[in-house]
């Protein structure tokens, strides 16, 4: 069985985790083969939003520390420093992909799972789902970017108090935190999730590339970078196809039809 499914439904693309009998939990292979995939969608320009999800009732539990295709070094220091640095290209691989990534997170979302949903651009949870950071639980600390995603999304305070005592949180309350985008019922979650993406595939993905870029940099950078960063990309955009369609459209005072190119 494949650990992890693709399929192509126009211009998005959507990457289901397919371990539903332990929650998608990651194994290492796993891992590899999603870092690999993301880097292929950076090449594949047919591709203009990407949808995340789980099968089963979990959306990922983190990673299976007793499956058998783990390292066999796993246990050592320079087992899991390796390992998580493959934890960490999936996220880079996410996040640098200038087109927009939406989780679809149809159940629970913990550990590492639960930061691979937060890595996303756009997260639309079902109203079963929850999030648990349960790294000192375990006696971890949390990777897969947790540190770095969840005091932007909350505030430190709040994301010290989720991370300190590994409590889980229903998708409501991460909603009213700011942590995520959406809840729907659960039978909703694929549609929603679908027009979303299909709305964005529509977009001028240029656009929404260099600016998903910056925003993931705006934290690191004062105000006199920022300006000249949007100065540097905004000369890239005006040469695109599509800010011609778009000068054209309003003119012509219809509805753009972008290419992303």
């Amino acid at each position: 069985m494949d650990q992890v499914i693709y399929r192509r439904e126009g211009a998005v693309e959507v990457v289901t985790l397919n371990r539903p009998e332990v929650k998608n939990s990651f194994s290492f292979n796993m891992i590899k083969e999603l870092g690999d995939h993301f880097q292929r969608l950076t090449l594949d320009d047919d591709v203009r939003a990407v949808i995340i999800t789980g099968a089963g009732k979990g959306f990922c539990t983190g990673a299976d520390l007793s499956g058998p295709d783990n390292r066999k070094d796993i246990v050592l220091p320079v087992g899991m420093r390796l390992t998580t640095q493959w934890y960490g290209r999936v996220v880079e691989s996410i996040m640098n992909l200038e087109k927009p990534v939406i989780g679809a997170i149809n159940g629970v979302a913990a550990g590492a799972g639960c930061n691979l949903a937060l890595a996303c651009d756009i997260i639309i949870a079902s109203e079963t789902a929850s999030f648990i950071q349960i790294f000192a639980r375990r006696g971890l600390i949390a990777d897969m970017g947790g540190t770095f995603f969840l005091p932007r999304l909350i505030g430190l305070a709040r994301a010290k108090e989720l991370l300190f005592t590994a409590d889980e949180l229903k998708a409501q309350k991460a909603l009213e935190m700011g942590m995520i985008n959406k809840v729907v019922p659960h039978d909703e979650l694929m549609p929603a999730a679908m027009e979303m993406a299909q709305r964005l595939a529509k977009g001028s993905t240029r656009a929404i590339g260099m600016l998903k870029n910056m925003l993931n940099r705006s934290f690191e950078s004062d105000l006199a970078c920022a300006l000249d960063r949007e100065a540097a990309l905004q000369g890239i955009a005006v040469s695109t196809s599509d800010v011609q369609e778009g000068i054209v459209s309003f003119f012509e005072k219809r509805p753009p039809n972008f290419t992303g190119s």
